[in-house]
């Protein structure tokens, strides 16, 4: 499915940047996860669509300046503007331990590709504002982005959850007024659901063109031969989530609202785990299911390779 959040602060989205998002959801020893270019704008600014992000840069871009000359980019530059917007897309869980847990790199190959096309569709959504006069009237399609694509395969609390972060930048390329003006996502984040149907309908045609078989489930699927055990055991984080949300809910005596959720599910995340290596997570995870229980999740993998 599909989510996404702005970000306004700086200093934030830089250490998202050294903390979050150029590691897994743990600190690897000597591991790091590069990011790569992405959306139809990029290559105005000198930037290949699948190129590694590069520290530089990728802070320029947050500051609203041309990431090889430092021009600023957007006529606005205010304290309180935003920065980027973190738009995260991320499969049913069974794809997630058959993918990181079971190693089926098949899987991970099947997300890229699925994710890269949902987010294409979602770029079509792009606008900018049109003012006349000083008074604001209203947004015009631009369809075109520029944002960095990275690759993670688990979740703080070390469970197996494959996702891309799309870390879209405040600007987009009005061709009409030839200049770059701030983004406007409100018909983006609108479009989400059917962002996040383009994507499953993606993955699950290249799941089942690689051998696995889908059921149906509310409103998603998951792989055939997963059972709801492991799902919910290697779904410790959105527990974790339900929990502090819950808690909350019974401390004010009401619901919460979507930005109340987002910050308490903020604030309930655990702290990275340092010096941890991607294959030290993997036997964890294989760590926390029985002999039986390997040798199904294999059998699954097995009949998806015709073995």
């Amino acid at each position: 499915m599909f989510s996404g959040i702005p970000q306004k602060n700086r200093a934030v989205a830089e250490s998202y940047f050294d903390e979050h998002l150029s590691h897994n959801d743990y600190y690897t020893q000597g591991e790091k996860q590069a990011g790569h270019w992405i959306g139809t704008a990029a290559e105005k600014l000198g930037l290949q669509q699948g190129e590694v992000v590069s520290r530089e840069a990728f802070l320029r871009l947050c500051d609203n300046q041309h990431p090889d000359t430092s021009e600023q980019l957007t006529p606005q530059q205010f304290r309180a503007r935003r920065i980027y917007f973190d738009f995260v897309c991320s499969p049913p869980k069974s794809v997630s331990i058959l993918a990181v847990t079971m190693n089926d790199s098949r899987i991970i190959k099947a997300h890229k590709e699925a994710s890269g096309i949902a987010l294409r569709e979602l770029e079509q959504f792009a606008a900018a504002r049109i003012r006349k006069g000083g008074i604001e009237d209203r947004d015009r399609v631009t369809g075109n982005l520029v944002g960095a694509a990275f690759l993670h395969t688990s979740s703080r609390a070390l469970d197996p959850q494959l996702h891309t972060h799309f870390v879209l930048f405040n600007a987009t390329w009005d061709t009409k007024e030839q200049r770059w003006k701030a983004l406007q996502t409100g018909d983006m984040f609108g479009a989400l659901n059917y962002g996040t149907a383009v994507y499953r309908n993606e993955l699950a045609k290249r799941l089942h063109q690689i051998g696995y078989q889908t059921r149906q489930t509310a409103g998603a699927f998951e792989i055939e031969g997963v059972e709801a055990k492991f799902i919910e055991r290697f779904s410790k984080r959105s527990q974790q989530r339900d929990m502090a949300v819950k808690a909350q809910e019974q401390k004010l005596g009401r619901k919460l609202s979507k930005q109340e959720v987002s910050h308490v599910v903020h604030q309930s995340r655990p702290k990275k785990l340092k010096g941890t290596s991607d294959e030290q997570v993997r036997r964890q995870q294989l760590g926390e299911i029985g002999f039986f229980e390997k040798r199904v999740l294999r059998k699954v993998v097995e009949r998806a390779n015709g073995l």
